[in-house]
C-alpha cells in the first residue's frame, strides 16, 4: 500500500491516547518531542540483514556517502570526491558508474544532487549562480536538460512530475527556501521566507518514501510532507538547552559559530517516515565533539525512544541512509563492521576485509 499523508489524522489520535495515559505534548497542533526528555533505548539495533558493497580498484568509496536506490538498484555519491555517481544491484554487486563530472561526452560539470527514476537519472548541477537538471536515460545517455529560474542545491520530484526543491539559506540568490518547480524549470510556488543573511549548509534535504516527499533543514525544528501545492507540518522538536538562540541569526558569522560552538547546539540531519514509524536523526555538537541523537517514533502508539551514537560508540551505526524494505539502514565501514560482535550480526553474515568497501546493515526499526 502507498504511503499518504495522513498527518492530520494525528489530532485524533493523540486525542484518543491522551483518555488512557500521560498527555502527549502538542505546539500549534503539531506533536512536539522535547529531545532531552525522550527516553534512552538500552538495547541494540537488531541487525536483520547486511549488504556488502564490491570492491574494485574503480569504487573505492570514503567515509561521507549518500545512497538513493530504486526497486533494482543502489546509487551511492561520495560527497567528498564529489565525482562520480557509483551503482550497485540490489545485492551490493557492482554495476559501474552512472554519471561522471568532466568535459566529455555523457559527463556533467558538477553533481550537486540526484534523482533515480524509472527512466534513468536525473543530476542537479550547480555552477555560478545557475543550477540546471541533466536528464539521463537507462544507458547512461543525455535526453534533456532543464534550467531552473531558482538556484536550487537540493531536489527531489514529486508524483505529479514536478520537481521540488530546496537553496538553503543562500541569500540573496535564494528569497525563499523551498520552490516548487515545473518540468520547464520555472517556480511556480515558494516557501519559508529567507530572512536572514547567513552562511548555507550543504545537505540533502529531501527523502522520498514511495510517493511521499518529505523535507527538513538545518536551522529548522519543523520537518514536513510536500505535496504539488502544498508545504505540510509534520512533527517539531524542543531541543532545550541545544536550541540555536534567535540572536545567532544577528551575529557575524564567526562570532555567531563560537557562540554556538560553547554553549552546543542541535539540528535535524536525517528525517524519514512511513506508514508506522518515523524516524529522525538530530546532530547535536559540543566543544567540536559531535554525537548523533537517533530518534525512532511509533505512530500507532506516538512513543519515542533514542540511541546515542558518536565517532568513538556504536560506529557501525553512525551513519544512516534511507529506509529500505521497511528497515532502517546505516552503511558502516569495514572496520567498523568487523568490531561488531558476532552476536550482533544475522547467521551466515558476510566475511569482509578492513580494507574493503562500507557494507549496509539493515536492521528493525
Amino acid at each position: 500500500m502507498k504511503f499518504r499523508l495522513i498527518h492530520l489524522s494525528y489530532l485524533v489520535v493523540l486525542l484518543l491516547l491522551a483518555s488512557c495515559q500521560k498527555e502527549i505534548k502538542t505546539k500549534d497542533g503539531l506533536p512536539l518531542m522535547e529531545l532531552e526528555g525522550i527516553e534512552l533505548l538500552n538495547t541494540p539495533y537488531a541487525i536483520v540483514k547486511v549488504i556488502p558493497l564490491e570492491t574494485n580498484q574503480n569504487n573505492l568509496l570514503g567515509d561521507h556517502l549518500t545512497l538513493k536506490f530504486n526497486e533494482n538498484a543502489l546509487f551511492i555519491f561520495d560527497e567528498n570526491a564529489r565525482d562520480v555517481i557509483h551503482t550497485f544491484d540490489r545485492n551490493g554487486n557492482y554495476q559501474g558508474r552512472t554519471v561522471e563530472t568532466g568535459q566529455g561526452p555523457g559527463m556533467v560539470a558538477r553533481i550537486t544532487d540526484f534523482i533515480p527514476t524509472a527512466e534513468g537519472m536525473e543530476i542537479l548541477s550547480t555552477l555560478g549562480d545557475q543550477a540546471e537538471v541533466i536528464q539521463f536515460d537507462n544507458n547512461g545517455e543525455i535526453i534533456g536538460q532543464v534550467g531552473l529560474e531558482y538556484f536550487a542545491t537540493s531536489i527531489a520530484k514529486l508524483p505529479g512530475g514536478h520537481y521540488v526543491a530546496s537553496g538553503s539559506y543562500n541569500l540573496p540568490l535564494v528569497e525563499n527556501r523551498l520552490a516548487i518547480i515545473n518540468e520547464e524549470g520555472e517556480t511556480v510556488m515558494e516557501f519559508l521566507a529567507n530572512k536572514h543573511e547567513i552562511l548555507p549548509a550543504q545537505e540533502k534535504n529531501f527523502s522520498t518514501i514511495d510517493e511521499a516527499v518529505f523535507f527538513h533543514e538545518i536551522y529548522n525544528t519543523q520537518t514536513y510532507q510536500v505535496t504539488e501545492d502544498q508545504l505540510v507540518p509534520q512533527y517539531q522538536f524542543d531541543f532545550g538547552k541545544y536550541s540555536i538562540p534567535e540572536r545567532f541569526f544577528e551575529m557575524d558569522f564567526m562570532a555567531g559559530f563560537e557562540l554556538l560552538n560553547q554553549q552546543g547546539f542541535a539540528f535535524i540531519s536525517h528525517y524519514w517516515e512511513n506508514e508506522d514509524k518515523a524516524f529522525f536523526g538530530v546532530d547535536v555538537q559540543v566543544n567540536g565533539e559531535l554525537k548523533k541523537h537517533q530518534v525512532i517514533l511509533d505512530k500507532e502508539n506516538m512513543k519515542t525512544g533514542k540511541r546515542i551514537t558518536s565517532a568513538t560508540e556504536l560506529t557501525a551505526f553512525f551513519h544512516p541512509v534511507g529506509l529500505m524494505e521497511d528497515h532502517l539502514v546505516f552503511i558502516a565501514q569495514a572496520p567498523d563492521y568487523l568490531s561488531l560482535e558476532a552476536d550482533q550480526l544475522p547467521d551466515n553474515s558476510p566475511m569482509v576485509q578492513e580494507g574493503d568497501n562500507p557494507v549496509l546493515l539493515f536492521v528493525k526499526f
